[in-house]
């Protein structure tokens, strides 16, 4: 039974390694070089406390040609949403704009506790 119980701790150990490896950084800044000069400062994003509470398909999204979401995990924003990008896919800007501010709005028509959507409270002047 010991050894059964260390094996499972050994797997779980390795686990819980890998995720934190593998995974995002917990607290990103959302200042893509693709956007050029930034007129406000970049968005510092606490990735960890998102992933904790919402689904990764809300956001790592990848859709085939039926608009199914196959998942873009691992994928920067950047590499679909560019500066300037096609007529049917958002610019970078706009798309993390819509995301954010559109979560957070509808948080806060819930009654739930809400993220910041005005400029200011997102790009922090240091």
């Amino acid at each position: 039974m010991k050894h059964g119980m260390s094996i499972v701790l050994s797997i779980t150990l390795f686990m819980l390694s890998a995720v934190s490896v593998f995974g995002q950084d917990p607290v990103m800044m959302l200042g893509e070089k693709e956007i050029a000069a930034h007129q406000r400062p970049p968005v510092q994003f606490q990735h960890e406390k998102h992933s904790a509470n919402i689904d990764c398909l809300q956001c790592h999204h990848d859709y085939d040609k039926y608009m199914n979401n196959k998942g873009g995990e691992g994928q920067p924003c950047s590499a679909c949403h560019g500066l300037k990008s096609k007529p049917e896919i958002l610019p970078l800007t706009e798309a993390f704009h819509i995301q954010c501010k559109s979560c957070h709005d509808a948080m806060r028509q819930e009654g739930s506790p809400s993220g910041p959507v005005m400029c200011g409270e997102c790009h922090v002047k240091k």
